[in-house]
């Protein structure tokens, strides 16, 4: 790829010299999974590529939802497909591919992953190809040791959207990935803007944000090269960050509006220029961390929707006294893993924050003067600690309060001496509230009825911290099974996916797996972004009837003979079939698999079906899963001659000696 010049946007987008690298099937980018992708997969020595317990179908899946999923941009994600294709070549189809071949081998080396990237022209991207490296193991179930499929995935994909290595320690598009931990999957307000900048949606994205310009001087004169400016909200916590051109000067694009603090920082650690491709070529490294108005009293700078704003910032030349290289946080008084990477923080918790670097000995730190930016994060008085670490580094360790109002994004550590300042750039994510629901909100979503579930039901879950604030719809997989992952969101019991219809931050809609056939009870633990809630126990039944009602009514949803929908101002005659729409049905004949759609031949029955009219019994012809969908019954059953009419005469159906809810009316004339 070529250089990048003057003019450099915020983040760092790849480029050659036909300009920023873009893709032109945006709105429909599609990519092939090599088919032998599977739980279990090794490479040609026997180890595992892909732990025997994980499920990357729907973590892959996951990963392109992340960026779909952005509503200031128009890039989507067609459904995965399957393909033999093994390796990368220029052949206009996008793969991603877990394959222990030598060509594969060649191309990632010791990385966890990469990108291969073909152009059809100047700026534009015709072909890429992920390839997750052989020789290292990736889960879905975040095992110690291993590396997320998902979060790995999201990283990949920022780079074939055309996205390069960012500057800010907790971006998705960081260039070195944590085992163990989903954090990278998360995109931040930097990956955001990239994918905005990139692919806007029309009509709004460029009224909804800002930018900040200006330029990076050495205070013994001229610009400074290479230089990494972040703007933090300090409100927000909103991070974007960029990289100064040759001459020091830079822009911040794609922000929304606010009020920020810019600074500028080497790339001496942990981010390097080496880490950033062409950007990084040449970058000066030889000057002190500084940020407008003084680290005491920073000067924020106002940023207004479709405004541009101005920051020039003067930097002392000369090696940096201080300098985070990295970071780790745990239960207060046990021993911590400092990495140069994203730590995560929750709302409401206490714990140890360690850091390590260059300088950190240095007695003018102290409990005062060490900070955070972007979140509500207090230092303990009194609590910090100095030691080294086990390469016999100066680190510090101070007890840390995250405020319980904490919002998810990013924060950044400032750690300053009486001379000299280091930031730890949007090293810090906080994290979503683990998801909180009870078994009572476990219910079918037919009836409503909480505290339990039969195998194959439809239900609903209902709580807080569920899912994403805007919801999400399911889809399906290359198998033709409903997604088990949606919006980064999984539902198990006893540890089997849950297929999902819809998620949000209150209410999921799932597929209660059949594979609970035969247990009492079954542990339901919902997660989201790498949280999980505590285990909710519901009794699991042979059977659940319940009738779906249109909202706000006692009406059921019911089909009259013609195909017309049942009520007050359409009933049904007594000697009609009616088709009565129901879940909760149990095990089926023939059996079916979870979340894969009813088939119209052979039809799948329930177990001894019942249906009653006003209290008088009605001749069922059949009670069957409806064809095309997941989880759905119908039960076809004749009105009796002796029905009562009326506007709400009472409906109910038995499966099993299992009686559905007693609220459900329908019209009969």
């Amino acid at each position: 790829m070529g250089l990048l010049g003057p003019g450099v946007w915020a983040y760092t987008r790849s480029r050659d010299f036909g300009g920023f690298l873009r893709r032109p099937d945006f709105t429909n980018v599609r990519f092939l999974v090599n088919e032998r992708t599977a739980a279990g997969l090794t490479n040609t020595t026997g180890m595992p590529i892909i732990t025997a317990n994980s499920d990357p179908m729907p973590a892959l899946r996951a990963a392109a939802e992340t960026w779909t999923a952005v509503p200031s941009s128009s890039v989507a994600f067609a459904a995965l497909g399957l393909t033999a294709l093994d390796s990368p070549a220029p052949d206009g189809v996008n793969i991603v591919t877990f394959a222990d071949t030598p060509a594969n081998s060649s191309l990632v080396g010791d990385a966890l992953a990469v990108t291969r990237t073909f152009l059809g022209g100047p700026g534009e991207i015709a072909d890429t190809d992920i390839v997750f490296g052989a020789n290292v193991t990736f889960s879905t179930t975040l095992q110690t040791g291993t590396f997320d499929v998902q979060s790995v995935a999201v990283h990949e994909l920022g780079h074939a959207l055309g996205a390069g290595h960012s500057g800010l320690v907790g971006a998705s598009m960081f260039f070195s990935g944590q085992s163990a931990s989903k954090l990278q999957g998360l995109l931040t307000s930097d990956d955001i803007a990239f994918v905005t900048e990139a692919y806007p949606e029309p009509g709004a994205a460029g009224l909804a944000f800002g930018a900040i310009s200006g330029v990076v001087n050495l205070n013994t004169g001229g610009g400074v090269r290479g230089a990494l400016v972040t703007a933090i909200d300090p409100a927000t916590g909103v991070a974007v960050g960029t990289i100064t051109a040759v001459d020091g000067s830079y822009t911040i694009g794609r922000i929304p509006p606010g009020r920020y603090y810019v600074y500028a920082e080497p790339m001496d650690g942990p981010v390097q220029g080496s880490q950033l491709g062409a950007a990084g070529n040449g970058a000066n490294t030889v000057f002190s961390t500084a940020i407008l108005g003084g680290f005491g009293t920073p000067t924020p700078v106002a940023v207004a929707a479709g405004g541009a704003a101005t920051a020039t910032l003067t930097v002392d030349t000369g090696d940096p006294e201080l300098n985070i290289q990295g970071a780790g946080v745990g239960a207060p008084g046990t021993s911590l893993t400092l990495r140069g990477g994203p730590v995560g923080l929750r709302p409401g918790e206490t714990v140890d924050f360690a850091a390590f670097g260059t300088g950190l000995d240095d007695l003018g730190i102290t409990d005062k003067t060490i900070t955070f930016l972007g979140a509500p994060i207090t230092v303990q008085p009194g609590s910090l600690r100095r030691g080294r670490t086990s390469n016999d580094r100066p680190s510090i360790r101070v007890l840390v309060q995250v405020a319980a109002t904490a919002s998810p994004g990013v924060a950044t550590l400032v750690i300053r001496s009486a001379t000299a300042a280091s930031v730890y750039s949007a090293g810090v994510r906080i994290l979503p509230p683990s998801p909180v629901f009870s078994a009572a909100g476990v219910v079918s979503a037919a009836s409503y009825t909480g505290g339990s579930a039969a195998p194959g039901e439809i239900i609903s879950i209902f709580g807080v911290g569920l899912g994403p604030s805007v919801g999400v719809q399911g889809g399906l997989d290359t198998a033709g099974r409903l997604s088990t992952a949606v919006g980064d969101v999984t539902v198990a019991f006893n540890g089997v996916r849950a297929p999902l219809f819809f998620v949000s931050a209150t209410q999921i809609n799932a597929q209660a797996p059949l594979e609970l056939a035969g247990q009492s009870s079954a542990a339901v633990v919902v997660s989201y972004q790498g949280n999980s809630s505590p285990p909710a126990t519901v009794g699991i039944t042979r059977a659940r009837p319940g009738i779906f009602q249109l909202a706000g009514s006692s009406q059921g949803v019911i089909l009259n003979q013609d195909g017309s929908l049942n009520g007050s101002a359409n009933p049904a005659a007594r000697g009609q079939v009616v088709v009565i729409f129901a879940t909760g049905q149990g095990m089926l004949d023939p059996p079916l698999a979870t979340g894969v759609r009813a088939p119209a031949s052979p039809l799948s029955s329930a177990s001894a079906v019942t249906a009653t009219f006003g209290g008088a019994p009605g001749r069922v012809l059949f009670g069957v899963m409806t064809p095309g969908f997941v989880g759905l019954m119908q039960v076809n059953a004749e009105l009796p001659a002796d029905a009562p009419t009326g506007a709400s005469v009472p409906v109910s159906i038995s499966v099993a000696g299992a009686a559905s809810q007693a609220n459900v009316t329908m019209a009969v004339q």
